[in-house]
């Protein structure tokens, strides 16, 4: 991927901000689901609550390192679905910390 092209999907300038926003939303839900007893519970229960409030805001914090992942950061906007819930799934201990 060109170092421009990496730019626009950082900015949202398609549409891999707003699937990663969803994918964050999808996230939060299943985590209102887990057990109780899940490592990192609390921050992540913290984290969905934030993400319901303003599931952009999350996107935004999160897209860089969604892109840093090679097969989204190659094509952000061809990628599939699966891909950026998988990535989204994986990032959220690094952004569920309580603060």
């Amino acid at each position: 991927m060109a170092l421009i092209d990496k730019i626009y999907a950082y900015k949202g300038a398609g549409t891999l901000l707003e699937r990663v926003a969803s994918g964050c939303l999808t996230a939060a839900g299943d985590i209102r689901n887990e057990d109780a007893g899940t490592a990192n519970h609390a921050n992540r229960m913290l984290w969905a609550v934030n993400v319901e409030k303003d599931a952009m805001s999350a996107a935004r914090r999160m897209i860089a390192r969604v892109l840093g992942n090679a097969t989204i950061g190659a094509a952000p906007e061809a990628c599939s679905d699966n891909d950026v819930q998988f990535v989204v799934n994986s990032l959220i201990d690094a952004f569920a910390t309580g603060d």
